[in-house]
């Protein structure tokens, strides 16, 4: 299971420093620090997935950017086969990013 990983990834220190706005806005695409530029839009987020091996269970990953995070078990809506389910819970500033284009 790799889904601790991404709490692992070295960014916690780039996700303190754009809370102080003393972030290099630039590193945002770099390994881990994408991921974390969805807390930029959203006071928590969720990944949901299953692996590609058969009876795998699916999991939820939760955190609400600060330094910890939450692995369990997940029974919401099953995930077809394989893959993952990225849930952001907007801000209410960012709520505009919901309009459609």
């Amino acid at each position: 299971n790799n889904l601790g990983r991404i709490a692992q990834s070295g960014t916690k220190k780039f996700m303190e420093a754009l809370g102080e706005g003393k972030a290099d806005v630039n590193l945002i695409g770099q390994f881990g620090v994408g991921f974390y530029s969805a807390y930029l839009v959203a006071d928590k987020v969720e990944v949901v997935t299953k692996s590609m091996q058969a009876d795998s269970p699916q999991y939820k990953w939760t955190s609400d950017a600060s330094s910890s995070y939450t692995i369990s078990e997940d029974n919401s809506d099953p995930i077809e086969g394989s893959g993952t389910r990225l849930i952001l819970h907007l801000k209410d500033d960012a709520l505009e990013y919901m309009e459609s284009a």
